[in-house]
């Protein structure tokens, strides 16, 4: 099975490694900020400090940090993999160029297609939970505002 995933992540080409990367880092910073939230959330409110300046400072703690650099990713992964298509295209052609070979030009829309594919398939999940987690953090200031927070230093 290993060695099928390496084969596939190869046929993509250096873009391929790019589009890993990019997936490792964006789970990453997912899991790290649902995480956070969610054991924030609860510690506080447990502890019954969802007044004033508590869940302010939970809010600016937790809440929208690394959010931009979330968005970066997400909005990264199919321009990396259009780059990954625009380089199998082009692969594709430099064959057609040198002889057309089938087997040449089958490498490179195969290129084309699976960093397109990939680069998807990171955008669309990673966009859907950067949507998951605002959504959180703005119910995490609603709830700051309804237990007398107005955004003023002090409770």
């Amino acid at each position: 099975m290993s060695r099928q995933l390496l084969t596939w992540f190869a046929r993509g080409g250096g873009v391929m490694v790019a589009l890993g990367v990019l997936a490792f880092v964006l789970a990453f910073l997912l899991v790290e900020r649902f995480w956070a939230t969610a054991g924030r959330i609860r510690a506080l409110r447990s502890s019954g400090e969802w007044r004033g300046r508590h869940a302010f400072e939970a809010l600016e703690l937790v809440g929208w940090r690394r959010m931009g650099l979330i968005r970066a990713c997400v909005a990264i992964a199919p321009l990396l993999g259009l780059l990954g298509t625009v380089t199998g295209m082009m692969s594709t052609f430099q064959s057609i160029l040198h002889g057309g070979y089938i087997t040449e030009m089958s490498q490179g829309i195969g290129q084309a297609l699976l960093t397109t594919q990939y680069g998807l398939a990171i955008a669309v999940p990673g966009l859907l939970a950067e949507r998951l987690l605002l959504r959180r953090m703005e119910a995490l200031a609603r709830l700051a505002r309804e237990n007398g927070h107005d955004g003023q230093e002090g409770d």
